[in-house]
């Protein structure tokens, strides 16, 4: 297809070739589509050994709003290309022992974080027909919660989802008593949650029922990662992981474990790479008809206004992920891989990329984990593979079962 050069600009001897590329999407009906790449963005010799290197660094022309070399993977990573939505059953897999969390009308489950995730995660929480679901929520963004957390176009939350203003530090510690589970998230690359707030929410005397902690984290292992994943970040989408807060996130792991340990709960970690996606996907103002919008829409994800408040762009590339990138892929341990030198097509990419997790993915294997007794005290990362649907019941049983066997 034709490329259309739209804008040539020279700065500090860099020359930037803007363009655009159009082509038909097909889960989108449209003929449109920006696409960001470079041709040239910077030129430099680097010496080093004796020997002269020529660098070309890539850069898409995409930014991202405020939220929001590849190595080979261990044998037990498990993947699932979907093809079907089954049944809920229950095996060997999912036992009732008192290390898990099964959903049930006297389970609670709490979630606390900021961003996109926790708000999905108490959603699907919510969906996954536990007695109560709840999310602590900043009071200024009571209404925008409600909005991403609703099942209607009406911004009406499902009647098991309490959403909690953080000034009600009453109803917190009485939610707090009986709840069984914890889940803890943030979009932010360079966040993690306080220690502080940690010792609170898993503080003994405040905590009688809590039987698990699933705390969500990054892929700290390095590989993967480098100058063109910084470059990405720095260029293309702000949320991109380059594992520059790795640091951070490894006392973070360890101040969940010594909180959960204190109080007599497990913990799981579960390590997510650059996030992307996170709500229903199409609609039927996108879809070719009412049969193919019932399979490909997913009211337990976020509400979508989500793609309109995370779109810059004619299009977002939030949506065209959503609709691409369905399946999952888990391995136990800090093993999966960043982008490596593809990072500047994986930034604002909407296929499968290695570096990438989607929202959907790991916040069902956020809430799942907690069903499974393997999962308990383990860690394990979550990764993408390109699919129209989501796994089934039996399909994340694999998963699992592969990943922690």
């Amino acid at each position: 297809e034709p490329f259309h050069y739209d804008t040539l600009l020279s700065r500090h001897r860099r020359f930037f070739f803007i363009y655009r590329s159009s082509r038909r999407h097909s889960c989108l009906n449209i003929n449109y589509q920006y696409i960001g790449i470079i041709t040239m963005a910077a030129t430099g010799i680097i010496q080093h050994a004796g020997i002269a290197v020529i660098l070309l660094l890539l850069i898409g022309h995409h930014s991202t709003n405020a939220f929001s070399s590849s190595s080979t993977l261990s044998s037990r990573t498990s993947t699932i290309r979907t093809t079907a939505t089954a049944k809920t059953t229950r095996t060997e897999l999912y036992s009732s022992s008192t290390s898990t969390v099964q959903p049930s009308e006297s389970s609670t489950i709490g979630t606390v974080g900021s961003g996109y995730l926790p708000i999905l995660l108490s959603k699907l929480a919510a969906h996954r027909q536990h007695g109560k679901s709840w999310i602590i929520c900043p009071t200024a963004d009571m209404d925008k919660m409600a909005q991403l957390s609703a099942i209607d176009g009406f911004g009406t939350p499902q009647p098991n989802l309490e959403l909690v203003p953080a000034s009600d530090t009453d109803r917190v510690e009485e939610l707090l008593a009986e709840t069984d589970a914890l889940m803890i998230g943030t979009d932010d690359v360079e966040s993690v949650v306080d220690p502080s707030i940690l010792n609170y929410l898993m503080d003994p005397e405040k905590v009688k029922n809590l039987k698990r902690v699933v705390a969500m984290s990054r892929n700290l292992n390095g590989s993967g990662m480098g100058m063109f994943v910084s470059a990405s970040r720095k260029a293309a989408n702000a949320q991109v992981w380059d594992n520059s807060s790795a640091e951070a996130y490894r006392q973070y792991e360890a101040n969940v474990q010594s909180a959960a340990q204190n109080c007599g709960a497990d913990w799981t970690i579960v390590r997510a790479g650059t996030l992307k996606g996170g709500a229903c996907g199409e609609t039927n103002a996108n879809a070719e008809n009412a049969n193919e919008a019932a399979a490909k829409n997913y009211p337990q994800y976020l509400h979508q206004s989500f793609y309109e408040m995370t779109k810059n762009d004619i299009i977002t590339w939030q949506l065209l992920f959503d609709c691409n990138v369905r399946g999952v892929k888990l391995a136990r341990g800090d093993v999966m891989s960043g982008p490596g030198f593809k990072a500047v097509f994986a930034a604002t990419g909407s296929d499968e990329h290695e570096g990438d997790s989607g929202r959907c993915g790991v916040a069902e294997a956020m809430l799942r984990s907690l069903e499974v007794e393997r999962a308990a005290n383990v860690d394990f990362g979550v990764g993408t593979v390109a699919s129209r649907e989501v796994p089934s019941e039996e399909e994340w049983e694999s998963l699992f079962r592969e990943c922690l066997s």
